[in-house]
């Protein structure tokens, strides 16, 4: 009798190993690199990354000795904590939001203003939505939120925007928490993962900047904890599709998730053996399903695009093209560029500039020497990887920051603001967390290189999102977006820390 051949656990391993050494050669060039790359981009550390990496080691040795003599919450009471906390969470993070929020400039003003002409009834000028159609999906959601606030009587009604980021935050650590419960029965995983994403994303300054990232934040963790869910395929695979592709109409990395998973579930159909018509339905059947949970959020997008900007394909609009040219810019490396963004806009349509942009951008591509590639994308991956805080305060120009006098708002500006001088004190937090978290998806990687399918699917998503920012523009707040996946796989790396004891020494 012929035994089916199943690659799972060796694609898997080969996707987690894959994963692991990028980001091992990721944190190696935080440590070895740092000096050389930190005129590309800076922060005010207290400490380089080499010494936070020691420090982080010594906290993950500290973990590994005690977690054999704590007593952590059973699974019923831990059920009962997390009720309890992730509501008194939020209230402290309404508390952050009202202390530290601003007045934002660039695209957000752009969206937000435009969102209150919505909710208010007013006309819209499309203009700036026939150059940057991606931000109309936003712009009509957040008018709902708007509407709200002007109804409810605000004095403020814009302060209802950063408060809806803090609970997009609450409720994205939430399902990184229960994804890790789903994946591993360790408590220490479940509570390690709560308090690192408590400090690292419940609190990041971008929750109170409403725009694509804050507000696509929870798509695909949410995503993930429907793939880990006990679902029959079909009703999976539809709300999968349902909720990354209506992700991707607020934030196009969004749907990387998506294509990871159909990557590897491809991957295994196409390998398994021996075929049959039942497996052949069944792959078809799935193509579907995902066809059609694809179907509202494409037309969500595409009304809402025409209805700001007069159609769904507006031929002002820059493009992903003109994004991969700024991509490969070594003169600022994946940066904006005024002169992009000139040459684009000096086409007259669509068609011919996106032509132009991919000439250029292989022209810059193909002129440079290996040499010269392997320092651009160095400097570029350290520009994606190097902040632990996602760039949130260097990616946004404060227009106004409202006077609030009390203790708590001060103290919170002193920490949260790039000038305040207890800044670097935070920044330097961050960055050890972000050093950690590094270090535990290491961990993850390689000892989920036997064979699991969860681990490599999150590793081939980060891969996929890596690759973006290579190509493409790049920024780190662009990684922000999946940082619940950075959690969720830290937390896999707690499960697996050894426990350590200490040997005592006999007479």
């Amino acid at each position: 009798m012929m035994t089916a051949f199943k690659p799972g656990k060796k694609l898997y391993a080969v996707l987690s190993i894959m994963a692991g050494l990028f980001f091992l050669g990721v944190l190696l060039l935080l440590i070895f690199a740092q000096e050389a790359l930190s005129q590309f981009y800076r922060q005010p550390y207290l400490l380089p990354n080499w010494a936070l990496v020691v420090v982080m080691l010594a906290v993950l040795a500290a973990v590994a000795l005690i977690r054999g003599r704590v007593t952590w919450p059973a699974s019923n009471r831990g059920t009962l904590l997390l009720a309890l906390y992730f509501p008194a969470l939020l209230l402290l993070q309404l508390l952050f939001v009202r202390s530290v929020w601003y007045y934002p400039g660039f695209d957000v003003v752009n969206v937000y203003q435009n969102a209150q002409l919505i909710a208010q009834g007013i006309a819209v000028d499309g203009s700036y939505f026939r150059l940057c159609p991606n931000n109309a999906p936003l712009t009509v959601l957040l008018a709902a939120p708007f509407w709200l606030a002007l109804r409810a009587g605000l004095a403020v009604p814009y302060a209802i925007l950063p408060y809806s980021g803090a609970v997009a935050a609450n409720l994205s650590l939430l399902l990184c928490v229960l994804c890790v419960r789903k994946l591993t029965p360790s408590r220490l995983a479940c509570w390690g993962t709560l308090l690192m994403g408590t400090v690292w994303i419940a609190f990041s300054m971008l929750i109170t900047v409403p725009y694509t990232d804050i507000f696509s934040l929870l798509f695909p963790v949410l995503a993930l904890y429907i793939y880990l869910s006990r679902m029959r395929l079909l009703p999976k695979w539809f709300l999968i599709s349902l909720v990354s592709v209506f992700g991707a109409s607020l934030k196009p990395t969004a749907l990387i998730f998506l294509i990871a998973l159909g990557i590897v579930t491809g991957l295994r159909y196409l390998f398994r053996r021996p075929w049959t018509w039942a497996v052949a339905r069944k792959g078809l059947l799935v193509v579907l399903v995902m066809i059609l949970g694809a179907v509202p959020g494409t037309l969500w997008k595409n009304q809402t695009t025409a209805y700001l900007a007069g159609s769904s394909q507006p031929q002002e609009q820059l493009s992903e093209t003109h994004y991969l040219m700024l991509g490969m810019n070594a003169q600022t490396y994946g940066g904006h560029s005024p002169d992009d963004l000139a040459y684009s806009i000096s086409f007259p349509d669509l068609a011919t500039r996106r032509q132009a942009n991919i000439a250029r951008a292989w022209e810059r591509l193909s002129s440079r020497t290996l040499g010269e590639h392997a320092a651009f994308f160095a400097v570029k991956t350290y520009k994606a990887f190097s902040d632990g805080m996602f760039a949130a305060n260097h990616s946004f120009l404060q227009l106004e920051i409202p006077v609030r006098q009390d203790a708590i708002s001060i103290l919170l500006r002193r920490l949260f603001y790039e000038k305040g001088d207890l800044h670097p004190w935070l920044v330097t937090v961050e960055q050890g967390i972000w050093i950690g978290v590094l270090l535990l998806c290491l961990l993850a990687f390689f000892s989920g290189a036997r064979g699991n399918g969860s681990t490599a699917l999150m590793g081939l998503t980060l891969l996929g999102v890596a690759a973006y920012l290579l190509l493409f523009e790049v920024w780190p707040r662009y990684l922000f977006l999946y940082a619940p996946f950075f959690l969720v796989l830290a937390g896999l790396g707690l499960s697996r820390l050894p426990v350590l004891r200490l040997s005592r020494k006999t007479r």
